[in-house]
């Protein structure tokens, strides 16, 4: 069968405009962007005009536009940075307990070197409270806007404007969010904005960083003077040249790409209801798979649908997928291999066993309805065998 995929929160395949302007950048052979001959000016105008589009895709100054290899880059870049550029003073560190391994273990990293680490609750809905932020007092508030695992939205404008009262720093963590939802860096209230580009169609070890004026940030690698003096090395103009004709092909396509993609989850959310009535959606009540409760006033972004089947183990339905030809997630894949269940999961009050169930399927820009109905196709058989499975391995051995 022809593979399906659905784990566009992984990463996405590669947008046919990103393709070509990367074929015709390559055949182009663009030279190095620092260099002053005509090969490095064609480099550095290719360069130049990739970070005009990335700026005007967020509603930033192209200045303030700092290329990076990805998410993973930056937001350490950030956290190590912001508090580099503190010249040794203790800064309060709060980020909610549901945000990527990027930021937590950055963060962890510098509370063993003497920072205050806050670490928010979150709600059932994976929601952080505002009053929350406010009373962490934070110098320094890092949070994702849209949930890599469960697609949940956080409030992200009024977190920074209760984080604004202590005098905080704001950095959102935009690299889930920048394929379906628009972005507008002065709306959001914030200082610093992560990008990835292999989440939106573009080259995987492509993203960006919004700076905005006057953020204190010190560079983590020390050489040339690419990138601000804050990210250092010959940038790869060809990547970053798809990477923002991806970013603007994404832009272009909403709202009807984010509208369609919801179609999709929305139908495949139901269905999983009616084949598995016991099974609930992160960032919703227990047993809100149900056709009533799809439409949930929890904030989720359209292309996400984070799964628990109860009593099953999550890894042996990804792999059944597989088998099936369709590829899916148990969880962030840069927390792959992790023998612990969803953190994020956890901190929403589900418990081990419940998190380790747990299947996300995600959707992108090549995502049609007959993918969704492949995976229905085989979805069934997959969850009888499970079940079947696991009644085996209760039924109780026979005394000898």
């Amino acid at each position: 069968m022809r593979g399906i995929y659905a784990d566009y929160a992984a990463g996405a395949p590669l947008r046919p405009a990103a393709r070509r302007v990367l074929d015709d950048a390559l055949a182009s052979g663009a030279g190095n962007a620092s260099s002053v001959h005509w090969a490095g000016a064609r480099a550095r105008a290719l360069l130049e005009s990739a970070r005009e589009e990335v700026a005007a895709a967020i509603g930033a100054h192209p200045l303030e536009i700092v290329f990076t290899s990805g998410a993973t880059e930056a937001n350490n870049l950030v956290l190590a940075g912001v508090a580099a550029a503190a010249a040794g003073r203790r800064l309060r560190i709060a980020v909610p307990a549901t945000e990527h391994a990027s930021v937590l273990r950055t963060a962890e990293a510098l509370a063993r070197r003497g920072h205050d680490l806050r670490v928010l609750p979150v709600g059932a809905d994976g929601r952080t409270d505002p009053t929350a932020v406010a009373a962490a007092a934070p110098d320094l508030l890092s949070v994702a806007l849209v949930n890599a695992e469960t697609g949940v939205v956080q409030a992200c404008t009024a977190l920074a404007a209760a984080a604004r009262r202590s005098g905080a720093r704001v950095h959102v963590d935009a690299a889930q969010a920048a394929a379906v939802l628009t972005l507008d860096v002065r709306g959001l209230d914030c200082d610093l904005v992560t990008l990835s580009g292999h989440k939106l169609g573009a080259p995987t070890g492509t993203g960006a960083l919004y700076v905005r004026e006057g953020t204190p940030l010190a560079p983590l690698q020390h050489g040339g003077a690419q990138e601000r003096g804050l990210r250092p090395g010959t940038e790869n103009a060809a990547a970053l040249a798809a990477f923002a004709a991806a970013f603007a092909a994404a832009r272009a396509a909403l709202p009807e790409e984010a509208a369609r993609l919801a179609a999709l989850v929305t139908h495949l959310q139901r269905e999983i209801a009616t084949l598995a009535p016991d099974a609930r959606v992160a960032g919703e009540a227990a047993g809100a798979t149900s056709a009533a409760a799809a439409a949930s006033p929890v904030p989720r972004a359209p292309h996400i649908l984070d799964v628990g089947f109860a009593d099953l183990d999550g890894e042996s339905l990804v792999s059944a997928l597989d088998l099936e030809g369709v590829a899916v997630s148990a969880g962030s894949a840069c927390a792959a291999g992790a023998s612990e269940p969803s953190h994020v999961l956890q901190a929403m009050g589900w418990s081990r066993a419940a998190a380790a169930s747990a299947v996300r399927f995600s959707f992108g820009w090549a995502s049609t309805a007959a993918d969704v109905a492949a995976i229905l196709a085989v979805l069934p058989r997959i969850l009888a065998r499970a079940r079947a499975r696991r009644t085996e391995n209760a039924w109780p051995a026979h005394a000898s």
